[in-house]
């Protein structure tokens, strides 16, 4: 039996195979895009990985290209609130723990 890919496995196989992916690397890329793609995202930097595999696609957008380049504003701003964003469980200066991780 196949032990189902998680979401950060999927993301480390997209972004490793993206660019250079064989015919034979087609089946594994598309399987782990099915997988970021029906992820539901807990983070910015998820939603940021979501939006870049979109883009990705280059689908049947608009032909002026602004779409695209929405998005990739998009997953800038994404990418860089998660960055300066506290990390869950920390404290903030009250003794208060925020962010405390589901089981």
């Amino acid at each position: 039996m196949k032990a189902k890919r998680t979401f950060g496995q999927a993301t480390a196989l997209w972004e490793a195979t993206r660019q250079t992916a064989s015919d034979d690397d087609f089946a594994k890329l598309e399987n782990a895009e099915r997988v970021i793609l029906a992820h539901r995202p807990t983070s910015f930097a998820d939603a940021a990985t979501m939006l870049e595999v979109v883009m990705e696609q280059r689908g049947d957008g608009r032909s002026d290209g602004l779409d695209l380049r929405a998005i990739e504003r998009v997953v800038s701003l994404l990418r860089n609130t998660a960055a300066d964003a506290p990390r869950p469980g920390k404290t903030n200066g009250s003794g208060i723990v925020l962010g405390a991780s589901r089981a």
